[in-house]
């Protein structure tokens, strides 16, 4: 039976030779990530949905106008619009990325048939022994528009069974697998009323029975934010969470639960890394990815790294991607600024192919280069 990781790696190298051109710094980075097996395993919950993506060829108050016009003339249709259909979630997308770059992952997700049928058209590489048919599907419509400058998009989701994803959904196979594996990754705490409990619980299991390096990304938790005390109390300032990876609006909202007096982060220079600092006294690392830089704050230090520029064809899933590759990277073992710049490559590859289908690693490193000269004056 082939080896799919030498697959992965012989087609790289059949396809590209390290130029001559390049700094020592990026010979050096894909020198490792050629030369380096994963060998590491990863547990990612609990939630996947299918996704339905709708990119509109204009800004916001086109696209309201637009829905205005065929409301005024009693219904109709809209032309021109970009349809993708496929795999979504936060958890399954990074499992769909992992697996891409040759990862042993294993998603814990509750759906229902079709989801099965979906998930195993879309994530062939992974193990779906613990994905689950005992409840509803989660289903997102995402339109993707140009708003003050930058492409966004705004999501419209039914959570299906992620809803009440707690703790007590876990069979003792679900917990034997946190308890071996070496990064345990609880996503998507926004829409789901027990993320709390689940948090709380998976991790504490990783802690103690286990060895995992525990990840955890709450998504958006604008509105949640009455919750968000008792998440910082239960979880993040308990020592659970080693990486605690978010974007910018999520960091802020995260922070302002933490925080008494708000004036101290809004009034600073720069109030993300003021907020990113307040986490990084209660947990290990965080983690920051921003359209226009990604950065971390561990050992007392602020690594940050600018983001290539690109032209994006899609924004819904790129958190995802980045997270992926932001596990990737520290599990094959590479610095913290590499794994950055890793992380930011992945980004940016992905975003400029159009679909959901996550990148190669390959890919991936044809675009370490740009993030790489991002940084220089």
């Amino acid at each position: 039976m082939v080896d799919p990781y030498e697959q992965i790696v012989n087609r790289i190298l059949s396809a590209i030779s390290l130029p001559t051109r390049d700094s020592e710094e990026i010979v050096k980075m894909k020198e490792t990530l050629l030369n380096t097996r994963p060998r590491f395993t990863v547990v990612v919950m609990p939630d996947f949905f299918l996704d339905y993506v709708l990119a509109y060829p204009g800004n916001l108050e086109d696209l309201t106008a637009s829905f205005l016009e065929v409301a005024r003339r009693g219904g109709g249709n809209l032309l021109g619009w970009r349809h993708t259909v496929g795999r979504g979630g936060n958890a399954s997308n990074v499992v769909a990325q992992l697996s891409r770059l040759g990862c042993q992952v294993t998603p814990i997700i509750e759906t229902d048939e079709l989801g099965r049928i979906i998930l195993e058209h879309f994530l062939k590489g992974a193990d779906l022994s613990h994905v689950r048919t005992t409840g509803t599907m989660s289903r997102t419509v995402s339109f993707e528009t140009e708003h003050s400058g930058r492409r966004v998009n705004i999501m419209v989701s039914d959570p299906g069974s992620l809803a009440e994803f707690g703790p007590e959904k876990l069979t003792q196979d679900d917990k034997q697998l946190v308890a071996e594996s070496d990064f345990v990754c609880v996503l998507n705490w926004n829409q789901n009323t027990k993320g709390t409990d689940l948090a709380e619980k998976v991790f504490t299991l990783a802690k103690k029975e286990g060895k995992a390096v525990t990840f955890f990304d709450p998504g958006d938790p604008a509105l949640r934010s009455g919750e968000l005390h008792g998440l910082n109390e239960r979880v993040l300032t308990k020592g659970l969470v080693d990486v605690l990876s978010v974007n910018e609006n999520e960091l802020m909202h995260l922070a302002r639960g933490v925080v008494e007096d708000t004036l101290e982060i809004e009034g600073a220079d720069d109030p993300l890394f003021e907020a990113a600092s307040v986490f990084s006294m209660l947990i290990p690392r965080v983690d920051l990815h921003t359209p226009e830089f990604s950065a971390s704050f561990v050992d007392g230090q602020r690594l940050r790294v600018p983001c290539a520029k690109i032209n994006p064809v899609k924004v819904t899933g790129a958190g995802d991607i980045w997270n992926a590759a932001d596990i990737y990277a520290e599990g094959i073992g590479l610095e913290h600024k590499e794994r950055l710049v890793f992380a930011n490559a992945a980004g940016a590859a992905y975003l400029e192919k159009h679909g959901l289908e996550p990148p190669s690693l390959e890919e991936v490193m044809g675009r370490i280069d740009s993030v790489i000269a991002a940084r220089k004056p």
